[in-house]
């Protein structure tokens, strides 16, 4: 498959006043179109480094990185991102927010309006256009972090932790919900993760971070039919071996 998302010898060094510090090493990662990859590791690793840097919202220090086949050298609008706070306007009604993205790149009101009434209904949000995000729950916050992200059609969707934050039932909801869309549109998704089972249920393939320096210790496919099934036979031997990747890759115990 030709890749969408290219990172090249990648590296992430910021200053400090007790001087440099590395964030990431030698990073290669590459994500086709359409493809579902999950970056996997230790909270620290430079998993999110990595997201902001494909993100055009920071530089890299060293290498390359490519989307679309274009060299990036700024926020590209190919992609959309979703924060773990879903980094949604407080002041700002939840219609308002989900134009928000399309706002910025001008497109034309009446355009706005129906896009974003259009995914609050994929979203299930339709009844929730005229509130504030202090009136959602969590999930719903999240859900509307979503359906903003989704408006610019996005060819590649670019996801910090967004649901880890939430209890376990609205996580697996929501998780649900992410898959659907994105087997409708086959949108190449970016998805950081501290939370194995969570990387065995959505990912195509699973990118194994070690932290100090963060870099890629292994790449693990993930070919088990969806949906899937966490109690099955394949699903727990696999959540093993990426435990005992993610163990071996830097100290501490691996997050579930």
């Amino acid at each position: 498959m030709t890749p969408f998302i290219e990172c090249y010898a990648l590296g992430k060094t910021y200053q400090s006043k007790a001087g440099p510090v590395e964030a990431l090493r030698g990073i290669d990662l590459t994500a086709a179109e359409g493809e579902f990859v999950c970056l996997l590791g230790l909270s620290g690793c430079g998993k999110s480094t990595l997201l902001q840097i494909i993100a055009g919202l920071e530089a890299p220090t060293t290498g390359t990185v490519r989307v679309g086949g274009a060299h990036l050298d700024g926020p590209s609008d190919k992609t959309s991102v979703v924060f773990q706070d879903h980094g949604l306007f407080p002041w700002m009604t939840v219609q308002h927010n989900v134009e928000f993205n399309m706002k910025a790149r001008h497109v034309a009101p009446a355009e706005r309006a129906q896009r974003a009434a259009a995914m609050l209904e994929t979203m299930r949000l339709s009844g929730f256009a005229a509130r504030y995000p202090h009136e959602l729950s969590g999930g719903m916050r999240q859900r509307v972090g979503i359906a903003r992200a989704l408006t610019t059609n996005p060819r590649a969707l670019l996801m910090d932790e967004p649901f880890g934050a939430l209890d376990a039932q609205t996580r697996s909801r929501l998780q649900e919900e992410l898959l659907a869309i994105w087997q409708r549109q086959q949108t190449t998704v970016l998805f950081v993760t501290h939370a194995i089972e969570e990387a065995v249920v959505l990912a195509d393939r699973v990118a194994v971070f070690s932290p100090q320096p963060g870099r890629i210790t292994a790449t693990v496919g993930v070919p088990l039919p969806r949906p899937r099934d966490p109690e099955s036979p394949a699903f727990v031997a696999l959540v093993k071996e990426l435990r005992r990747i993610v163990e071996g890759a830097g100290p501490g115990a691996a997050q579930s």
